[in-house]
């Protein structure tokens, strides 16, 4: 697939980077929060459809919220991915 960039303002005033890229081991994405020399989340390029916009959705949560329990950004980013796909009549690629 190759690398894509993304750059969007996230609470507020942080830039923050937003990469679809090749990842080894098991996770799909990865937040390095605003502690990180530069905040960004990975997400893994092969992902598709609703799956892809689930992990998103996970890690801008993680992004926003970063002190929120694992169960309640699991939960949430598929409740939100799930809405939107619906709402829009969104189609995924699965």
């Amino acid at each position: 697939m190759g690398t894509q960039d993304h750059h969007f303002r996230l609470n507020g005033d942080e830039t923050w980077l937003i990469r679809f890229a090749p990842l080894k081991g098991a996770a799909y994405g990865i937040t390095y929060t605003r502690k990180a020399k530069r905040p960004r989340i990975v997400i893994h390029d092969a992902l598709r459809g609703r799956h892809r916009l689930t992990i998103l959705l996970h890690e801008l949560l993680h992004a926003i919220f970063p002190q929120a329990d694992e169960s309640v950004i699991e939960q949430a980013g598929k409740d939100l991915s799930k809405v939107i796909t619906t709402l829009y009549d969104i189609t995924p690629k699965e």
